[in-house]
């Protein structure tokens, strides 16, 4: 009997280390409110399948180290911003974790007029209507932004319009890939422009979107651009991969001002699209059993913690 008595207990006890090892990395990055962030985690893993507290927690450690400007609430919010977008993309609490830490330090500036909050929000939308829209996933859209990086926020391009051509040239090709031929474009767009004879920039020396760089170039090549034409954008540009995204996007620019538009009115709602899509994916039975078991060990884990003394 007494065996059976510490073989429980330390079963129990044990079924916290994972979460405790979790919490002591966060905690190393100088957070205080400890229980802020696991309260969130244990509320997220009682509703959500997939993520356990200390996915959750580790999630936290990510946004954290990314963001140091964060208070010990906000990392909880933010993580638990990330997380529900890992669900509702088929990813996971990590990745986008790793991934608003990544879109923080890039996009941010471009919206310094929103709280941190307000940016997560709206970067969740925008990460979840892309891949709603198009043929892409969490890990795609992860991927596009990580290679792309700040180029296209430095020239002034709006992360709706990036999401929307990264999220339609995937349809053919993957996040990276899509990521470098639209950096390329980018890097010799406004020198391209000025030999073509056309203006890809405004009254202010910024980029022109990109559905007016592609109305410029048709006015100049018509409906369809020939092999000579071709040639000739190639010169311009100096590069395969720029040429690649103008015929990928040349005769899809009415869907491409669509999908800019959609991500824009999506972005400015809130989370509420990453949630409806969330809540999609967690309603079946597996979901449901898989969240039963993480309740379980949850409550395992609360029994295991006043055990640890």
């Amino acid at each position: 009997i007494g065996a059976g008595i510490a073989g429980l207990a330390i079963s129990t006890v044990t079924a916290t280390f994972d979460t405790q090892n979790a919490l002591g990395e966060l905690s190393s990055l100088g957070v205080q409110d400890l229980k802020a962030v696991e309260d969130a985690a244990k509320g997220f893993s009682d509703i959500w399948a997939g993520t356990s507290k200390s996915d959750f927690i580790t999630a936290a450690y990510d946004i954290k180290s990314g963001i140091a400007s964060l208070t010990d609430e906000g990392v909880a919010q933010f993580t638990k911003l990330a997380a529900t977008t890992g669900k509702a993309t088929k990813s996971t609490t990590e990745e986008m974790g790793s991934l608003f830490a990544t879109g923080y330090g890039i996009y941010k500036g471009f919206y310094d007029d929103l709280s941190d909050l307000e940016f997560g929000e709206m970067f969740s939308a925008g990460i979840a209507t892309a891949v709603k829209n198009y043929k892409t996933s969490g890990s795609g859209m992860a991927s596009a932004i990580s290679a792309l990086g700040a180029t296209a926020t430095n020239a002034n391009v709006s992360l709706e319009e990036q999401l929307a051509i990264m999220g339609q040239l995937q349809t053919t090709m993957s996040g990276s890939e899509a990521a470098t031929k639209y950096k390329s474009f980018l890097n010799q767009a406004s020198s391209a422009g000025e030999k073509l004879g056309l203006t890809f920039l405004d009254t202010n020396n910024q980029l022109l979107s990109m559905p007016e760089i592609l109305t410029e170039l048709k006015g100049k090549y018509g409906d369809t651009i020939d092999a000579v034409e071709k040639r000739e954008l190639k010169e311009a540009f100096g590069t395969d991969e720029a040429v690649a995204l103008i015929d990928l996007l040349y005769n899809n620019v009415e869907t491409l001002e669509g999908g800019i538009q959609d991500l824009q009115k999506s972005m400015k709602g809130g989370i509420a699209v990453t949630e409806e899509m969330a809540q999609a994916i967690n309603n079946t039975p597996e979901q449901k059993f898989q969240v039963l078991k993480q309740q379980i060990h949850n409550n395992v884990e609360e029994l295991g913690n006043g055990l640890l003394p």
